[in-house]
């Protein structure tokens, strides 16, 4: 969501702590490498993401 006091900050944070991190571990263990694409879903059964790659 943007807020317009803040503008795109909350989500940019969001970004980051859901998803960025989340990739970064996975180039640090060597799951994924840079230039690989990935799709990022929903777990419908938890509250968290899911990361494929493609």
């Amino acid at each position: 969501t943007v807020d317009v006091q803040f503008g795109a900050r909350p989500l940019r944070r969001a970004i980051q702590t859901y998803i960025e991190d989340s990739v970064c571990e996975m180039l640090l263990d060597g799951t994924m490498k840079p230039g690989d694409t990935i799709s990022v879903g929903k777990n419908s059964k938890k509250e968290e993401l899911t990361f494929k790659k493609l």
